[in-house]
């Protein structure tokens, strides 16, 4: 007879099974885990947001129940991770690979991999089917993870490789021995970050130069083909042979130069070589869809740099381009008729490599005389075909549409078993579960769902058939012609190596009925700029003049002609006019009802706006409803209460989703606000920077409201508090915000104040607080990001809680903080959340940190700002000049004042006061107390107030950017010298040249005493 406890936990898992889609499995899920693991019962009890998630994943996917059931420890790992639902970085998945193989130094490599994207996926697949993320999303994170794996076994297999044979070595144009340089270069749907759950993942592996290695290690020197062709099967064998658990991807390298005859790694030479004289149309469509996944990112650059014209040809013909694609697809359909089962998703008619060949044979026809088309992902692609008119509004609604369904179907087909399957069951039980898990639901479920499919299906071949036209039948017969000299084809993003596809003849005749059929627009004869703005000017009229005031009298001429006039008044002409069609062509398909009764001063601004910045512009044009914050005045913006806009936004929201779309259409409205009067000149760098200070402060309160709703709706009602205070560091904290900056800042809450969430410790309940708060700000969602959250100035750094209590953070400064982290530390600030509880940690905080730097003395300070500041600029600055001036790392740049700065505020202890705490204000009190001469306060100053003018206005151009282009003709250097007040580029380098000399003198005169 069961206890009470069991007897009401099984009613609890009878009501949660109830409504899964196979309640079933999940309850017979629960009854093994619970047998074989006692402590899963107790887990379960405690977190009932846990069970309820462990059920879901077994009903959704018996693969991932069974890997609860023989890993229970992953429960608890659930538990943390399972409510921040953004989207892992692949270097945070680097890192906590790093950490899962040091907690797993028992298991071989291969096993560790496959473990630990095992465990991955529990949280990205609970995210997918609880809506959490979206489609974008979770494939993203997919190729982040393989990503991460890619770049720990490279890193592995090349370690061992050095022991044994020293480094790959080369000889550059001046005799000179330099290091050579791998990449791995993905393709498929790894290279457009849109991988699938059991996808294989299609590799080549590129080197930079010949040579031989440094024979350095135990076996001496081989040439670096030999070594690398070793290294790219050290990373095969190890990502990709299976274990006794399976291999953490399938990797299959037939894709490279020469298939299966070639070897595994080629030199960036041989592969551009062969790729323009010797690949087939197959191999070039291939390339679309190219990106670096691990090793240099340098290398990569190079390799895309030189195959974007042969990939994208500027004489190719819409008819070429369609003969060869459709070619392609036709060998794959021969191979799909001869498989047996049920409709396949990927391969059938009109499923997702129809949809997927659609963007890429406009892409190739077009492409070349149309950079802006050059998107690997597919419903990003769409999204631009459609900007060009190359298929309709609706064609790209209803293909993004299917896509979508299609896309997480394969995703629900796959993860039942974690099987490359494609293919939709016959079996109707089988195929009414599967609706279920597509959220079908009722007696009903299986009709809708099949409704669904037709629907979304037929609209797929409709495009297809509209777009190749008549070139179906002459790809047949191609390949025909060619049946008998062609083994099997491989099914993948492309044809085999070895289905060879025949050069279609040149002048062929566009098909039609092709959507393609009409001229590209440089064959309409010359055009000339005045020409393209005239067009871009009246494309974009078109959609704005129903959206004036008095519309009647306004004639689309008219409007074209204020435009034009507007644009060129702006900054960049070019530009304006380029972003006005942008915003135009997403205003003309935007699903909102934006009510903008626009007049001409309006149009004025969003032409200024547009050729001020591009990083406006591009936030305008993705968000047309931004549009009438350009009305706002510089009195309003000035006074508007950030914190009660954000609040406001929030409120109104009714799930954590729902709360962080409000959340980022009012900030990026209020952000839209101040660039707006900022590029007018409305207001001047410094009150931009204190506007943004003030929405950033806001955001970060707004952000603790949401991770309080949040948590709040998993735990039920705090038990007590929550008590916890943001401190700001960096900009942040010194009231210099800019467009694209992070949030640097630490976690304090009050220990004296009882856990929270009842039944977790301080640090459990604050680090569970701490994940939906930094998905408010920094999860990328359909309506973007705010900003980046930068924790790692916490104590101990990545290996510290998130979240750390008062007592211990003043004691960590005082017992155990490095110098480097003093000189962060000292620019210390509470910005928000309690801030009664943050100015008291603050300010004792501040106090322990000058005590600590007076007990290290001048020398250890004086050693370790100097080492700090070289090794920063070491790490960021390696091809200044080629690359441009680093404004921020190089010498003479911005981190020389702050490094300076903050060094004698620490020798001289001298405290930040008052509200000013900018670095200028800084080195003014540095300069009274007599800390900094007069030479050296003049030279600091006035080349710190330069670089930052600069800074600003480079962000406001072009978003986040530390380094001036090297090009002396680059048009963002002749805007930024306008902004700057300087007569011409030349004259902007040679008074920044002149201040970062000052700068580097007085801070190299501070540094050495």
């Amino acid at each position: 007879m069961r206890s009470e406890s069991s007897s009401g936990a099984g009613e609890e898992v009878d009501a949660l099974v109830r409504e899964l889609p196979d309640p079933e499995g999940a309850r017979l899920f629960y009854e093994r885990v619970v047998a074989e693991h006692p402590p899963a019962r107790r887990l379960f009890e405690r977190d009932a947001g846990l069970l309820s998630d462990a059920l879901a994943l077994a009903a959704w996917s018996p693969l991932l129940g069974t890997t609860l059931a023989q890993q229970p420890e992953h429960l608890q790992w659930l538990a943390r991770e399972r409510v921040a639902s953004r989207v892992k970085t692949t270097e945070e998945l680097g890192e906590s690979l790093a950490r899962f193989a040091l907690t797993h130094t028992q298991a071989g490599t291969q096993v560790i991999l496959a473990r630990f994207r095992r465990r991955e996926l529990l949280r990205v697949y609970l995210h997918d089917l609880r809506h959490t993320t979206t489609l974008v999303e979770t494939t993203e994170e997919l190729s982040n993870l393989a990503d991460a794996v890619l770049a720990y076994a490279l890193q592995l297999a090349q370690s061992e490789l050095e022991n044994l044979y020293g480094a790959p070595q080369c000889t550059d144009e001046r005799g000179r021995k330099r290091s050579a340089s791998l990449c791995i270069v993905a393709l498929g749907k790894l290279g457009s970050r849109e991988l699938n759950y059991s996808s294989d993942i299609d590799l080549l592996f590129i080197y930079s130069e010949d040579g031989e290695t440094s024979g350095t290690g135990e076996r001496g020197a081989i040439t670096n083909r030999e070594f690398f062709c070793k290294l790219a099967e050290g990373v095969a064998r190890l990502v990709g042979q299976p274990s006794g658990e399976g291999a953490a991807y399938r990797v299959d390298l037939r894709l490279r130069p020469h298939g299966r005859d070639g070897a595994l790694a080629v030199s960036l030479r041989e592969a551009l070589r062969y790729y323009h004289e010797t690949a087939h149309a197959w191999e070039l469509q291939a390339l679309i869809r190219q990106r670096a996944s691990a090793g240099s990112p340098q290398l990569f650059a190079r390799f895309s740099e030189g195959l974007r014209e042969r990939v994208y040809r500027r004489d190719e013909t819409v008819a070429h381009a369609l003969f060869n694609v459709r070619l392609a697809k036709q060998k794959i359909d021969r191979f799909h008729r001869r498989e047996a089962g049920g409709y396949n998703v990927k391969l059938g008619r009109g499923g997702i490599r129809e949809l997927e060949f659609i963007a890429q044979a406009l892409q190739l026809a077009h492409g070349g005389r149309d950079p802006w088309l050059h998107a690997p992902h597919t419903l990003i692609s769409l999204s631009r075909l459609a900007d060009r008119h190359l298929v309709t509004e609706r064609e790209t609604t209803s293909l993004s549409d299917a896509y979508t369904f299609l896309r997480m179907l394969e995703h629900r087909l796959q993860m039942e078993h974690g099987l490359q399957t494609h293919t939709l069951p016959d079996d109707p039980a089988r195929r009414s579960l599967v609706a279920r898990r597509m959220h079908f639901h009722g007696a009903s479920a299986l009709e809708e769902f099949e409704q669904a499919l037709r629907t979304h299906i037929a609209n797929v071949r409709a495009v297809y058939d509209r777009v190749f036209g008549d070139t179906e039948d002459d790809a047949a017969q191609a390949t025909a012609t060619t049946d008998a000299a062609t083994a099997t084809p491989r099914v993948t993003a492309t044809p085999a190596p070895d289905a060879r596809a025949p050069a279609a003849p040149e002048a062929s005749p566009a098909p039609r009925g092709s959507a393609l059929a009409h001229p590209a627009p440089d064959d309409r004869g010359a055009r000339t700029p005045e020409d393209d703005a005239e067009k871009a000017a009246h494309a974009a009229a078109v959609v704005f003049a129903p959206h004036i005031a008095g519309a009647l009298e306004e004639t689309t001429g008219k409007v074209a002609r204020r435009l034009l006039d507007a644009a060129r008044g702006s900054l960049n002409p070019k530009r304006a006019l380029a972003l006005l069609a942008r915003v135009a062509s997403s205003l003309d398909k935007s699903d909102a009802d934006v009510e903008l009764n626009l007049n001409e001063e309006d149009l004025g601004a969003l032409a200024r706006l547009c050729g001020g910045s591009e990083f406006l512009g591009e936030m305008v044009a993705a968000n047309p409803e931004l549009i009438p914050a350009l009305a706002a005045r510089a009195e309003a913006v000035g006074e508007r209460d950030h914190r009660a806009v954000l609040r406001a936004a929030v409120d109104g929201g009714r799930s954590f989703r729902e709360e962080l779309s409000a959340l980022r259409r009012a900030w990026a409205r209020l952000l839209v606000e101040i660039g707006a009067r900022d590029v007018e000149g409305d207001i001047t760098p410094a009150e931009s920077n204190r506007l943004q200070t003030t929405l950033a402060a806001a955001s970060l309160n707004a952000a603790l409201l949401v991770a309080r709703r949040e948590i709040a709706r998993h735990h039920g009602p705090f038990a007590a508090g929550p008590r916890l205070s943001v401190l700001g560091l960096g900009r942040l904290a010194s009231g210099g915000m800019d467009y694209g900056s992070d949030l640097d800042i630490i976690l304090v809450y009050d220990p004296k104040v009882p856990p929270p969430i009842g039944g977790l410790s301080h640090d459990e309940s604050y680090a569970r607080l701490s994940e939906p708060f930094a998905s408010a700000l920094s999860n990328l969602t359909r309506d973007g990001y705010l900003y980046r959250v930068d924790l790692r100035l916490r104590p101990d750094g990545r290996n510290g809680p998130v979240a750390v209590g008062a007592r211990s953070f003043v004691n960590y400064i005082r017992e155990r903080a490095g110098v480097w982290e003093l000189l962060a530390y000292v620019k210390l600030r509470a910005v928000a959340g309690d801030l009664e509880l943050g100015r008291a940690v603050e300010t004792e905080a501040r106090r322990t940190v000058h005590e600590a730097a007076r007990r290290a003395g001048a020398e250890v300070l004086r050693a370790e700002t100097r080492r700090v500041r070289e090794r920063l600029e070491r790490e960021h600055t390696r091809g200044q000049g080629r690359h441009g001036t680093d404004i921020k790392y190089g010498p003479g740049g911005m981190l020389d004042v702050y490094f300076a700065a903050r060094y004698l505020q620490l020798r001289d202890d001298v405290a930040d006061v008052g509200d000013d705490r900018s670095t200028r204000a800084t080195l003014a009190r540095l300069h009274e107390n007599g800390s900094l001469g007069e030479t050296d306060f003049h030279a600091l100053d006035r080349g710190y107030a330069l670089l930052r003018r600069i800074d600003h206005h480079l962000r406001l151009l072009a978003g986040r950017s530390t380094r001036l282009p090297a090009a002396p003709d680059h048009p963002v250097l002749s805007d930024l010298s306008r902004r700057t007040g300087h007569a011409a580029p030349a004259a902007l380098v040679s008074d920044l040249d002149a201040h970062t000399a000052a700068v580097r003198a007085a801070y190299l005169r501070v540094v050495e005493g």
